[in-house]
């Protein structure tokens, strides 16, 4: 299937490694343009430079989500190093700690705000009037299951990645005509390191052993395992090419079937 992505630019945050690492290698391989942005210099730097050896036009950026002034200086890097504007979006981060609602501090909730909420926000909200002069653009967010199935447990979660979700919703309407899509994923249980270690914090709290939580995790899963990133990368890029042009405002569950609910 021709995708339609050659030498579009796509700019990936999160893309250190995990899912936003798998996202920016496959969107490479379709032949758009990458900028990958992360806080790790080091990863980045050698993730590039794979990319670079397979003969992929890929670049980074280092810098947090957290900043506010970080869209704009990607912006103005893409110009420098480009010398165009972006084309497709990835909005993805790591996400904020578990724990119920009183768990944790008011500066615990005002950072999650700040990395799983409006830093989708704030990029989304500097790339679209590029996309709209351009007449094409993709804004994919990444986020949980949990933005449809809330867990008490992960209300931090639960609650931002919800607010993405509506965010996308609304902003679709109004960008639709101009050949703009936006949508989310909700990935369920997928083996990237933060999972690891969510787990092995399950496994240590309840003193557990680490394999029998995975295991009892994963049997919780219809398809009775985890995705791999690539999996979730996959899905991305249908969204942002073409052929996936009459899909957006839509949050699509990604998760070997772990979400009951039907709509």
């Amino acid at each position: 299937m021709e995708l339609g992505l050659n030498n579009k630019i796509a700019v990936i945050t999160g893309a250190s490694k995990g899912m936003g690492k798998a996202i920016a290698e496959s969107l490479a391989r379709e032949g758009a343009k990458v900028l990958l942005v992360a806080r790790n210099a080091d990863l980045l730097k050698s993730e590039v430079d794979n990319l670079t050896k397979s003969g992929y036009t890929a670049s980074y950026f280092q810098g947090d989500v957290i900043d506010l002034e970080l869209p704009e200086k990607v912006l103005k890097f893409i110009e420098k190093e480009w010398n165009s504007t972006p084309d497709i979006l990835i909005n993805n981060a790591g996400g904020p700690p578990p724990g119920s609602v009183l768990q944790h501090s008011n500066q615990v909730w005002d950072d999650a705000l700040q990395v799983n909420l409006f830093s989708v926000i704030r990029f989304t909200r500097a790339f679209l009037p590029f996309m709209k002069d351009k007449k094409w653009g993709r804004v994919v967010s990444i986020t949980s299951t949990v933005a449809k199935e809330p867990s008490s447990t992960m209300v931090l979660s639960a609650t931002l990645r919800a607010g993405v979700s509506a965010f996308t919703k609304a902003v679709s309407f109004e960008f639709a005509s101009d050949n703009i899509t936006l949508n989310v994923i909700c990935p369920g249980g997928v083996l990237t390191d933060r999972l690891s270690s969510l787990i092995k914090q399950s496994a240590e709290t309840n003193n557990r052993n680490y394999n029998e939580v995975l295991a009892e995790s994963q049997n919780m899963i219809p398809a009775k395992r985890f995705a791999n990133p690539d999996e979730i990368a996959n899905t991305v890029t249908f969204l942002c090419s073409t052929a996936g042009s009459y899909i957006t405002g839509s949050s699509i569950m990604v998760d070997g079937g772990l979400t009951k609910s039907y709509f």
